[in-house]
C-alpha cells in the first residue's frame, strides 16, 4: 500500500511540473508572416447539403462562378500586425512597427552587456525604425526604377500613387500601397522554397491557399486582353481581397491584399491613365511618319504642273 501510495505522489509531481513548464514562445514569423485569421478556436459549424451550383462550387471545392468578381470565401482575413488598417498613413504605419521592432529587439537586449554589442544593437534598431519612411517612392510625373521590376502594373503615374517597403525578419519582403498618402494594398513577396510557408512551385501554392480558404481562386492569365500584367489568381471576404500573383520565375508568389471597396472602384481613383515615357512625340510621329499610299505620287504630278 505504501508503495502505490508513493508511486501515485510521484506521478502526480510529474503531471504538476509539466503544466507549470513555460511554453514556447510564438514565432516571429507567425506574428510578421500571416495574415490569415487563426479559427482554430472557432466552433465547427455544421454542414448543411446542398446542391454544388447552389453553393457555387464543384468537386473538390473548385469554384464553378467564373464571373467577373473573385470567389466569394466566408472566411475573413484580418491584416497583421494588429494595428494595421486600411486608410492608415505612412507615418501611422512607420509608428506601428517602430513598436513591432522594439518587441523584438527585447529578448536580444537581455543577452548583452552595456559597450559595443548594445550599442550596435541600438544603431540596428535605429535604421530599421527608419525604413518604411527612408523607403517611400512617390509615382509623380517622372518614372521611377520600380518600373524595372515585378511590381510593374501596380500602381500608376499622377494619380497621387506612393509606396514603401520592409524586409520582415522572416525574410518576406513588404511592400505598401498608398492613395493620397491613405493605404489600400499590401503586397507580400514569399520565397517559393521547399520546406517554405507555401511550397516551391505556385500550382502548389495555389493548392495549399485553396484548401486555406475552402475554395478555389478564380483564375487569369497573365498578358491577356483586359487581364492582370501576371497570372494570378483571386478571393475576396467582402472586406478585402486577396490575390496570389504567379512569380514562379523569380521563385517567388506574391500573396496582396486589397481593400474590397477600392478593389471594385480602382477607376475612380485613376482619373489620370497611364501614359507611355517611352511614346514618340505626336508632332514628332507627324513629320517623321512616312507617305500615305497613293501621297507620293499626287505631291510629284503637283510639281509638274
Amino acid at each position: 500500500m505504501r508503495l502505490r501510495a508513493v508511486l501515485a505522489l510521484a506521478g502526480t509531481l510529474m503531471l504538476a511540473g509539466s503544466i507549470a513548464a513555460p511554453s514556447v514562445s510564438a514565432s516571429p514569423q507567425v506574428l510578421l508572416g500571416r495574415f490569415f485569421d487563426d479559427d482554430s478556436k472557432k466552433k465547427k459549424k455544421k454542414k448543411k447539403k446542398s446542391k454544388a451550383k447552389a453553393k457555387g462550387k464543384g468537386k473538390k471545392g473548385e469554384a464553378v462562378d467564373k464571373g467577373p468578381g473573385p470567389t466569394k470565401i466566408s472566411k475573413k482575413v484580418r491584416l497583421r500586425p494588429k494595428g494595421l488598417q486600411w486608410g492608415q498613413s505612412v507615418k501611422e504605419i512607420s509608428k506601428l512597427y517602430e513598436k513591432v521592432f522594439e518587441d523584438e529587439f527585447r529578448p536580444l537586449y537581455k543577452r548583452v552587456q552595456p559597450g559595443v554589442k548594445m550599442q550596435a544593437l541600438d544603431e540596428e534598431l535605429r535604421i530599421k525604425k527608419g525604413l518604411i519612411r527612408r523607403s517611400l517612392v512617390k509615382f509623380g510625373a517622372t518614372p521611377t526604377g520600380v518600373d524595372y521590376t515585378s511590381l510593374k502594373g501596380e500602381y500608376t503615374y499622377r494619380n497621387k500613387e506612393s509606396k514603401t517597403r520592409l524586409v520582415l525578419r522572416s525574410g518576406t519582403t513588404r511592400h505598401f500601397f498608398f492613395f493620397d498618402d491613405r493605404l489600400w494594398k499590401v503586397y507580400d513577396e514569399y520565397p517559393l522554397k521547399k520546406g517554405g510557408p507555401l511550397g516551391k512551385t505556385y500550382s502548389g501554392a495555389i493548392k495549399k491557399l485553396t484548401k486555406k480558404f475552402k475554395v478555389a481562386p478564380r483564375m487569369r492569365e497573365g498578358g491577356s486582353e483586359g487581364g492582370p500584367r501576371l497570372t494570378e489568381g483571386d478571393w475576396a471576404d467582402g472586406t478585402n481581397v486577396i490575390r496570389a500573383v504567379d512569380r514562379e520565375y523569380e521563385n517567388i508568389i506574391g500573396i496582396v491584399y486589397v481593400e474590397q471597396r477600392v478593389f471594385e472602384n480602382l477607376d475612380s481613383h485613376r482619373p489620370n491613365k497611364p501614359v507611355d515615357p517611352h511614346a514618340i512625340d505626336k508632332d514628332v510621329e507627324r513629320v517623321t511618319a512616312p507617305p500615305k499610299k497613293g501621297e507620293s505620287g499626287k505631291k510629284k504630278k503637283a510639281k509638274k504642273k
